[in-house]
């Protein structure tokens, strides 16, 4: 868990101190977590995948796709093409429209 926890929080730019003000909790709570020494109850567990939007599983390591709860990998993907969705999903609309131009131009070669 302390893997998946402490990359989501970095990959949003989060400081740990921000995360404990928001959960209600302190920033040494937080540390501990990231580092294994302690593990947060099911409540926290929530707390924390609904506060980075992502699924128990993610932070729990049961999975490598650090995708929202209600997003289901088709079985019909590829694993490398579902890991390109979920980099695209977490683009800005600026960049979706930059990386889907880009797509296309690649696509008229």
């Amino acid at each position: 868990m302390k893997n998946n926890l402490k990359q989501i929080r970095l990959s949003k730019d989060y400081k740990q101190t921000k995360v404990a003000m928001d959960l209600d909790t302190t920033q040494e709570t937080i540390s501990s977590y990231e580092t294994g020494r302690i593990f947060p109850n099911a409540d926290m567990l929530i707390a924390l995948a609904d506060y980075y939007n992502t699924s128990i599983d993610y932070l729990l390591c049961r999975t490598k796709y650090d995708m929202p709860i209600d997003t289901i990998k088709p079985n019909n993907i590829s694993d490398n093409d579902f890991m390109l969705l979920n980099k695209i999903n977490k683009l800005s609309s600026t960049d979706k429209a930059k990386a889907e131009a880009y797509i296309d131009g690649l696509n008229d070669k």
